[in-house]
């Protein structure tokens, strides 16, 4: 996570107790110096952020209040899960009761969190705001779609969740599921579309990688190549190009059931399809296919030399 000047400026103030405040919109807490350490003095933070602030009249200066949110933002990456996560029910429960001040919350959230030139992007901290704005009945459709698909999007595919049981047809024509790959090898979900250049940097990389050619030889990991388009003639033969060791697939679909902002988009599950990790660089994975498949190579080098013997 690129930790940027302002984050660190606002861990000095987690982590400063008597410092005087910044010219802010309303005054910050104070962390008492009996608390010690960055992500305890950060939960006091965030925990009391809106104490001294009356969040029914800030927004009549919403440039004000954005700089402040911001601030609020920052701290999460330094707060607990449980109080970060308890901060932003009981700031959402204060600010939903005014569906537009709601609406204007989460879409700073959105920029803050999770649009591609979020400074702090989490996805779990976005998903309250988005769920919010989701839920409130005194929105209209057209204000709360955007945010309705993203929240559903982004709990259907969590680290941790087993992942969608996604639909797909082969490039040969079939009707799968991801529930068809048996379990056992860990999934690499490679979802690409061929007219994206990342996605075909991509896929070339990831073909021609050594160690994640052997570990599918291997039987260790399979690769599910999707297409999120549907399936035509034009599409399966191009599909042809794709490594022979690939499930590959067109699964119109795909938007509905992954976070498909930045492709090719990459999710990696265990041998029992729940999710790992997510938004993978390639440059990492491939250099932890090498590490895992030396292990592997290790093991079986061992096996051998302990049959011999």
């Amino acid at each position: 996570m690129h930790i940027s000047r302002r984050i660190i400026t606002l861990a000095a103030i987690a982590l400063s107790a008597g410092m005087a405040q910044a010219q802010t919109l309303f005054p910050y807490p104070t962390v008492p110096e009996s608390i010690e350490g960055l992500t305890p003095r950060s939960d006091y933070m965030m925990e009391h952020f809106w104490d001294r602030c009356d969040l029914n009249s800030v927004f009549s200066s919403v440039k004000k209040f954005q700089g402040a949110f911001s601030d609020y933002v920052d701290l999460m990456p330094f707060a607990s899960g449980k109080a970060m996560n308890s901060s932003v029910e009981s700031f959402l429960k204060t600010v939903g009761k005014k569906p537009k001040n709601l609406l204007t919350v989460a879409e700073m959230a959105e920029g803050l969190l999770y649009s591609d030139t979020a400074h702090v992007r989490c996805d779990e901290c976005y998903l309250p705001f988005a769920k919010a704005v989701a839920s409130n009945k005194k929105l209209s459709k057209a204000e709360k779609a955007r945010f309705e698909y993203q929240a559903k999007a982004l709990e259907r595919s969590q680290v941790g969740m087993t992942a969608p049981d996604i639909t797909y047809t082969t490039r040969e024509g079939n009707v799968a599921r991801l529930s068809d790959i048996p379990n056992g090898p860990y999934v690499l979900i490679f979802i690409n579309d061929p007219t994206c250049d990342e996605c075909a940097m991509a896929r070339v990389r990831l073909q021609a990688d050594y160690a994640l050619n052997s570990l599918i030889d291997k039987g260790l990991i399979k690769v599910l190549s999707l297409y999120p388009g549907d399936y035509d003639p034009d599409w399966a033969e191009q599909a042809k190009d794709y490594s022979h060791r690939w499930i590959v697939g067109a699964a119109p679909d795909a938007d509905e059931y992954f976070d498909m902002r930045n492709p090719p988009v990459i999710y990696y599950l265990n041998g029992n399809h729940k999710i790992l990790s997510k938004s993978l660089a390639v440059d990492n994975l491939i250099e932890a296919f090498r590490r895992v498949n030396e292990r592997a190579q290790t093991t079986v080098n061992h096996t051998e030399n302990t049959t011999e013997q």
